[in-house]
């Protein structure tokens, strides 16, 4: 990307150089209410004139940008939100989970299964509460 701004702003900036040296005659500048008048080259006037109206191109293209900014911010925030419940929800679930684990768990016994005698018939498990 700055290759490619190199190759754009070294052309530019030679031909401003170029254009600098051969119009250095004076040019008077005035404003016609006002009684001020300014001499000066012209390759300054029109260099002048040339950055205040990049300048101007990119206030007005900021402006115009500034819809997609504000749905870009509330975008963003709005996902911040929502990552924030989603971990607020997950450490929910989790606890959840683990109480239902320790309310499923048995206190004492052989676990809530079957004891099976000699002959094969089970026994109901004796659990002491």
């Amino acid at each position: 990307m700055r290759f490619i701004a190199l190759i754009i702003a070294v052309p530019i900036a030679l031909a401003a150089v170029l254009f600098a040296i051969s119009n250095r005659g004076l040019v008077t500048l005035s404003l016609w209410p006002l009684p001020f008048t300014l001499e000066v080259p012209v390759y300054l006037a029109t260099l002048v004139a040339l950055v205040i109206g990049f300048l101007a191109g990119g206030v007005v293209a900021w402006n115009a940008q500034r819809r997609h900014r504000r749905r870009a911010r509330r975008s963003s925030d709005r996902v911040s939100y929502l990552e924030r419940e989603l971990k607020e929800t997950q450490v929910r679930a989790a606890a959840a989970e683990k109480r239902l684990a320790e309310m499923n768990r048995p206190v004492s016994g052989t676990g809530g299964l079957p004891a099976v005698t000699g002959s094969g018939a089970a026994l109901p498990a004796t659990t002491v509460h």
